[in-house]
């Protein structure tokens, strides 16, 4: 159960009001709008850096895939209102990938023949207790597994999550599809080509396996919850900055239900650090920001663009769930 919201709100707006009243007055043109102050500091670097952690360069960068490459085809397995019923499959487009609803209830990707001679299973939802299961690409962006002899699957027009068995959490998203890549990810992703899921067979490889660990890629803004096993937990987008914090390995080294940013303006929740800036202002993962009136700082549609001046923005229910799965010592890497 949450802490009550209500002291640290009266806290930010006395701290807001009080900073006001000493303000010089000026034109209404030279205000700056609260949408602009940002809930962590700009230039950051990690004071207590654990130089015993392997690296690959001087830089800090840990080296991955370059992601300037051009976008890889993809095949549209499922558009808004379309379904996959039990037995159907779908292939990405060098028939190296198939995507298949099976009898058991399970969505499994596997690897028909990835022009090296690999086979098998790359991902699967999990076994789900169904013998009449149903994919759906919802309308609104939700890409849902059914159980359709559940009597309340009738009801999943109007109650999204009636007979429902499994889904990717890719919800308000007008639009968006599911398709499957060259290179075997399977993904939901706006029509604007913003990816909102991916099957998380595509965890970067950070030399961390048998570790329970957090992955940021800056550029793409984008993090992965991998387990010691080598499962990937969660993945999805956020809003992060596009220069910082440096590169490297991190570790978490605090948490809160409820933080207030640096100049008392913002709260956030379900904060998670893992560094700090020169001046010792913790940097870390936590909800979108809210304001004045606890107004969000932005929209969860906006997640996926370098809005953070530093800390890792998620939505609200992703922000919990990486709260509750990082214990303190939790390995975080940051790709550039």
């Amino acid at each position: 159960m949450l802490i009550s919201r209500t002291p640290l709100r009266m806290a930010v707006a006395l701290g807001l009001a009080a900073m006001l009243a000493v303000l010089p007055v000026g034109p209404a043109s030279a205000a700056i709008p609260l949408t602009d102050l940002g809930a962590e500091p700009s230039q950051l670097w990690h004071s207590e850096f654990d130089a015993s952690w392997p690296l690959d360069s001087i830089n800090h960068v840990v080296d991955r895939a370059d992601s300037s490459s051009p976008e890889l085809p993809s095949t549209v397995v499922l558009k808004p209102g379309e379904y996959l019923s039990v037995g159907q499959s779908a292939t990405s487009p060098n028939g190296w990938y198939r995507l298949t609803l099976e009898r058991d209830g399970r969505l499994v990707l596997r690897a028909t023949d990835d022009g090296l001679g690999r086979h098998g299973l790359l991902w699967s939802s999990g076994r789900a207790a169904s013998a009449t299961p149903l994919l759906l690409m919802r309308a609104d962006g939700e890409l849902a597994l059914y159980d359709t002899a559940n009597s309340a699957f009738g009801n999943a027009a109007s109650n999204p999550k009636a007979a429902m068995l499994w889904n990717a959490d890719t919800r308000s998203e007008l639009g968006a599809v599911l398709q499957l890549s060259d290179d075997g990810t399977l993904s939901v992703a706006t029509p604007q080509g913003r990816m909102l899921w991916q099957s998380g067979n595509r965890a970067p490889d950070v030399g961390l396996a048998g570790s329970r660990h957090i992955v940021y890629d800056r550029g793409k803004q984008w993090v992965w919850l991998v387990d010691a096993d080598g499962r990937v937990a969660d993945n999805y987008t956020v809003s992060g900055n596009a220069e910082s914090p440096v590169p490297g390995r991190y570790k978490v080294t605090s948490k809160s239900e409820e933080a207030i940013s640096y100049n008392w303006l913002l709260t956030m929740e379900h904060m998670v650090r893992f560094t700090t800036d020169v001046e010792g202002a913790w940097i870390g993962f936590h909800s979108i920001p809210r304001g004045w009136r606890d107004t969000p700082v932005q929209t969860e549609g906006q997640l996926g663009d370098s809005l953070s001046l530093g800390c890792i923005r998620q939505r609200d229910d992703k922000a919990e769930r990486l709260f509750d799965w990082a214990s303190i010592g939790t390995p975080v890497v940051v790709l550039a």
